[in-house]
């Protein structure tokens, strides 16, 4: 313990992000995430072992990691590590080189998509060009990223999202070589989640609206000062007249005032910044319990709130995914209880709410299209989702025969022979496979 009023020289250090350093493309979890959002250059090292929402020594370690990764630096004068004076190193004389962590922005990927193709990997060349030309527009407004109108309905906005997480969820290629593709499928992705969540639900909608509009209350920069017309320039000056002669100064124009932001416009912004700040320091405290509903729910109304912060949608990302995760683990409850009931239709629609939260799932896939094979009522569902299952567990012999059953009551003969007799190369054993097999050549 410290004498009053004094501190260990490790606590009186003061910590900044380096010059060049974007948070946003750090590999940090949510809760490393919210460290690195406290931390300003003027927040002691002291003060962030008790906001920082891990534990001091978590905090400690963390922040030693980022030092000596070159992440932070600390304050000049202020003691290093083990107390030893250390300073941000000076400014070098040569142009300062970009970030060596920064990948190439997505409008620099799009300008020159050819050369991210690579045909040697496990994923479609017309696929790849789809996910280049998806990662260019990732800085456009929420309801475009989605491609859905401005006032579209929570229905459409679910919609589009499982079409475009069924296309571009990374779990789609689990196992598979994607080479770079895998990092751009988790920023696609990242973003398209961050978009559904926040339009899915009226209230988070309503206070993102609210934010982009005080962020454009904010009046224009002023505009540069017009140049000098060439004429003036070109023009020779009169020679000079003595000094007792010289007439004044011709008056010049007044110089444009840059635009003033209200007083009470900055009060507004500075109130949702501490709203955001207020809900995401709940969201990780209930993410260090373990209460991922809960703290999906106070994150997205962190971001809500302040949307621009890079802290804030890095971490939601990871959280919303934990909170996806429990939501689908209560669909499939569900779902197996109405099945116990003899509720089909109940079940098939709960399993798909179960798919929207993970819609790469194999044996919620396989489930929801038996379900959809029996109750016979959609049978593009139905092999729609045996193929996923297919696709993600191809050396299931189960997944297969059931996608071989949907081909056969769909009247597609070749196809459901191909499917079964993937199935018997996969278990010989497999007597219904076998069966329908039979079946089917004798029709």
């Amino acid at each position: 313990m410290h004498a009053m009023g004094s501190e260990a020289p490790s606590e009186a250090r003061v910590v900044r992000l380096a010059p060049g350093c974007n948070p946003a493309r750090l590999p940090l979890s949510p809760a490393e995430g919210y460290l690195l959002s406290r931390i300003d250059g003027a927040t002691p090292w002291r003060l962030l072992r008790e906001i920082g929402g891990l534990t001091p020594e978590d905090v400690d370690r963390c922040l030693e990691r980022w030092i000596d990764q070159g992440i932070l630096l600390v304050a000049d004068g202020a003691p290093g590590p083990n107390g030893a004076k250390r300073s941000a190193p000076p400014a070098s004389p040569r142009p300062a080189e970009p970030p060596a962590a920064a990948a190439p922005a997505p409008a620099a990927l799009a300008s020159r998509p050819e050369e991210a193709i690579d045909a040697s990997l496990e994923i479609p060349v017309e696929a790849q060009r789809r996910i280049l030309a998806f990662e260019a527009k990732l800085d456009r407004p929420y309801h475009e990223i989605l491609g859905v109108a401005k006032d579209a309905d929570a229905r459409t906005v679910k919609r589009a999202y499982f079409e475009l997480s069924k296309e571009y969820h990374p779990d789609r290629y689990f196992r598979k070589r994607v080479g770079r593709h895998g990092e751009r499928l988790e920023r696609i992705f990242r973003k398209v989640l961050e978009a559904y969540e926040l339009l899915a639900d009226p209230t988070t909608r309503a206070e993102v609206q609210r934010s982009l509009d005080a962020a454009a209350a904010a009046p224009p920069a002023a505009p540069p000062s017009p140049p000098t017309p060439l004429s003036v320039v070109a023009r020779p000056s009169p020679p000079a007249a003595p000094a007792s002669s010289a007439p004044p100064a011709p008056p010049t124009a007044p110089r444009p005032r840059a635009p003033r932001i209200s007083t009470a416009h900055l009060r507004a912004l500075a109130q949702r910044k501490a709203k955001a700040k207020t809900f995401f320091e709940a969201g990780m405290a209930a993410f260090q319990a373990s209460r991922w509903l809960e703290a999906a729910s106070s994150v997205r109304l962190a971001l809500a709130f302040d949307p621009w912060n890079a802290a804030y949608k890095e971490s939601f990302a990871g959280v919303q995914r934990r909170a996806n995760d429990e939501r689908a683990k209560q669909f499939v409850k569900e779902a197996e209880s109405a099945l116990e009931l003899r509720q089909p239709k109940e079940a098939l629609r709960l399993y798909e709410e179960a798919l929207h939260c993970v819609p790469h799932e194999p044996e919620i896939n396989y489930k929801a299209a038996r379900l959809a094979l029996v109750l016979g009522e959609d049978p593009k569902r139905a092999k729609e989702y045996a193929a996923r299952a297919c696709e993600l567990r191809p050396e299931v012999p189960a997944h297969h025969r059931l996608l071989g059953q949907i081909y056969k009551s769909g009247g597609l003969v070749a196809n459901a022979r191909r499917e079964l007799e993937a199935a018997l190369r996969l278990d010989p054993r497999d007597a219904e496979a076998r069966q329908e097999l039979k079946t089917l050549g004798r029709g």
